[in-house]
């Protein structure tokens, strides 16, 4: 068999990367319909974002409010591209206004292929306090020493108020964004989705113990050991399990 000719060669490298941009697309939309159906986001108000591998492109969502449609509801067709600098490069539906937020993370952390911006109740009540969430419990190790909050309470819809929300993560995964929600970063779109749950968790069990006395946050060892090799794939690949069958759409014969 004659091996393939150049422009045949770019013909299949462009249908691979066509294929596996539709299931990043297929995976984004599946963990927006998890969020909004696990209460991330009230008045599914919110957002999630996949960096495309190899490239400066990023999958996020479009405005799909403007069409009186919900976080649950979201499909393929409802994720566009842009660069990192904010540019819509693909797309129906124009991107949210807040994208800056997934991208400054991105563009400062190599390692984080995946952003989400949430409204999650307890986490976001911490930032309204002013009181910095522990890592407590065990789903909290991932979040230790605390989780720094942003002394700023307006959109992050400008590259300048993205950089606040970067340098202040540094290398953590979460922020609490005063009066507004969290950040969380990770290294897929799985385990941001996962970093949510998790630290919308660990703020509601720090608030319980906080009625009963003062606060035990877990142990600097125990909180690198979890940081760290085995432990911490296993701290992502026990859950997702869980809330993956959230997805409203599960056994509706639907692409996932």
């Amino acid at each position: 068999m004659n091996a393939p000719t150049g422009r045949m060669t770019d013909f299949i490298r462009k249908q691979t990367y066509e294929t596996e941009v539709l299931q990043l697309r297929r995976r984004l939309a599946k963990v927006h319909r998890i969020l909004t159906a696990g209460g991330m986001w009230p008045l599914t108000k919110g957002h999630a974002s996949a960096r495309i591998p190899g490239t400066d492109k990023v999958l996020i969502l479009g405005h799909i409010h403007a069409t009186g449609r919900s976080l649950d509801q979201v499909d393929v067709d409802d994720i566009v591209v842009v660069n990192l600098e904010g540019e819509w490069l693909e797309g129906e539906i124009e991107p949210v206004d807040e994208r800056y937020l997934h991208l400054e993370i991105m563009k400062a952390r190599p390692d984080v292929m995946s952003v989400v911006h949430a409204h999650s109740t307890y986490a976001t009540a911490f930032g309204v306090a002013d009181v910095n969430i522990l890592p407590v419990g065990n789903r909290g190790a991932i979040f230790g020493p605390s989780v720094p909050i942003l002394q700023f309470d307006r959109q992050i819809d400008t590259p300048e108020r993205g950089r606040m929300v970067s340098d202040l993560m540094g290398k953590g995964c979460a922020v609490v964004l005063k009066n507004h929600g969290v950040a969380v970063a990770s290294d897929s779109i799985e385990n941001a989705c996962i970093t949510a749950f998790a630290l919308e968790e660990t703020a509601h069990l720090h608030w319980i113990a906080a009625q009963l006395g003062p606060v035990q946050r877990i142990s600097t060892g125990e909180v690198q050991s979890v940081l760290t090799g085995a432990r911490k794939a296993e701290f992502f690949a026990h859950a997702w399990g869980h809330y993956a069958k959230l997805d409203p759409w599960d056994g509706m014969n639907r692409p996932v």
